[in-house]
């Protein structure tokens, strides 16, 4: 049993910054990814007219969290609030889901209005957000969550206080049935939508789809993975001018080589990059962002995605795979480690610096996972340890 004196010191932020600085990528790491489970229907607590799936949380195998459900959570919540939620994104201990049960008492149910509740894993708080009820059509609208660390002043900045934070501000870039894209924005601080804000975007041809609705948030912009025609760009957003661009991540000879689903990530010193998978094969391209720049002769270079690095993945040796060449396709990836997939529907946990791949068994009941239906969860050491012991 550790004294109140000893968890007050240790769960102090200064304390802790001395073992983890906030730009060393060892104090963050994969707990786990979030995921639809299908539910029991021979379970006698079954009943007709309950949902057929529950999000649940499942934990990698070095993580020091374990399996349960994502309404266990939240002790003081409805669990049938989050019955049928569908994760969207997670950052920094908080997870962005879309609500389709009955809302909380005081807000007026409309099939129409959009329903989202922000879920702080380490503080045991679910805050249901107002309704959007505009022509927004959600399949096709990008999601992010900033905190207290993004340096952008359309953050609110806070200052530190004892005890862990639960600030969060969620942005919306939306993509409307009728009009130019919008944005929207909830800040905790303030507890209300902004009014939506419409966006300057450089193409006349707009969004076709999102490829995954969870956003990157790096120095100061937001990038999401789009489709305008063929091939993939990404959407990005400086997030002080509200400006809009798109950039190619694949060209047409690149797309028709690798797999169509690239994986947007952030590095430990904060640079956005793109993972792209060979179809088929084990040749994975990192591609890492440059900022528009000048170069010697004063040419304007604009931003664009480089391939600075390619790795050849390693699968486990005892694997026996029919037929002989393997297709993969990426899940996601959070802290250096990525989650695979291959056409045997096998699941795999592999390291983004040296490619090696561990076979992960996935519990029963979880069956057909893709990309829209994995969030990842990455978690931080200080923000666990200042959550945890500040409640002494």
């Amino acid at each position: 049993m550790t004294c109140k004196r000893w968890s007050r010191l240790v769960a102090d932020a200064s304390f802790l910054r001395r073992r983890w600085p906030d730009d060393h990528g060892a104090s963050r790491f994969l707990a786990g990814f979030f995921a639809p489970k299908r539910l029991d229907r021979t379970d006698p607590t079954f009943r007709t007219g309950d949902p057929m799936f529950a999000t649940f949380f499942i934990p990698t195998q070095r993580s020091v969290f374990a399996r349960r459900s994502l309404s266990s959570f939240f002790p003081d919540v409805d669990p049938c609030l989050l019955d049928g939620a569908e994760p969207l994104t997670a950052r920094s201990g908080l997870l962005l889901v879309r609500l389709f049960s009955d809302p909380p008492a005081g807000y007026q149910y409309d099939k129409s209005a959009i329903h989202l509740a922000v879920c702080n894993l380490l503080a045991g708080v679910c805050d249901v957000l107002p309704p959007l009820c505009e022509h927004l059509d959600f399949n096709k609208s990008g999601y992010a969550i900033l905190t207290n660390a993004d340096g952008s002043s359309s953050v609110e900045q806070l200052s530190w206080q004892p005890g862990y934070s639960t600030f969060f501000k969620v942005l919306i870039i939306g993509t409307m049935y009728f009009g130019p894209p919008r944005l929207y924005t909830f800040s905790s601080s303030k507890s209300m939508w902004s009014k939506p804000i419409k966006l300057t975007f450089d193409t006349a041809r707009g969004i076709r789809e999102y490829k995954h609705p969870d956003a990157i948030v790096s120095r100061g912009k937001v990038h999401c993975s789009i489709r305008i025609w063929y091939p993939d760009y990404s959407l990005d957003m400086d997030m002080e001018t509200l400006h809009i661009s798109h950039t190619m991540i694949m060209d047409r000879t690149t797309y028709t080589e690798t797999n169509e689903d690239p994986q947007l990530g952030v590095t430990t010193d904060g640079t956005p990059f793109v993972l792209l998978l060979s179809r088929p094969g084990l040749e994975l391209k990192i591609c890492t962002w440059q900022d528009e720049k000048k170069s010697e002769d004063g040419a304007i270079v604009k931003a664009a995605w480089l391939t600075t690095r390619i790795l050849e993945l390693k699968p486990p040796r005892l694997i026996k795979r029919r037929p002989e060449k393997i297709y993969l396709r990426l899940l996601g990836e959070k802290s250096g480690t990525m989650l695979l997939k291959d056409s045997q529907r096998q699941i795999y946990i592999a390291d983004l610096e040296t490619g090696v791949m561990e076979q992960f068994e996935l519990p029963d009941g979880f069956y057909g996972l893709n990309r829209q239906k994995v969030v990842l969860l990455e978690m931080d050491w200080l923000a666990l340890f200042v959550s945890r012991l500040g409640k002494w």
